[in-house]
């Protein structure tokens, strides 16, 4: 037998999980869908993406007086860290 379109979201969801569903047919955004209707040809069902680890830039002064950016901390302390966000 073949598994369901969206077993995988279902079986996400019935664990817990927070499903997305968008339209195919007017372009939408993601949006929690909290009692997802399944059989529905018009949306598009989705697990909701879990959050990326955050990433920063360190900035260090170098002995010239000029700052630098680094994305690895160095052996030295540094000024500031920066935390990257996705755009």
């Amino acid at each position: 037998m073949k598994p369901h379109k969206w077993a995988k979201e279902i079986k996400a969801w019935a664990d817990g999980e927070i499903i997305e569903a968008k339209s195919i047919i007017e372009m939408d955004d993601w949006d929690a869908d909290t009692n997802p209707y399944w059989e529905c040809c018009d949306l598009e069902f989705r697990i909701k993406p879990q959050p990326k680890e955050p990433q920063y830039m360190y900035v260090y002064l170098n002995s010239e007086g000029y700052y630098e950016l680094d994305v690895e901390p160095r052996n030295r302390s540094f000024i500031r860290k920066i935390r990257v966000e996705d755009v």
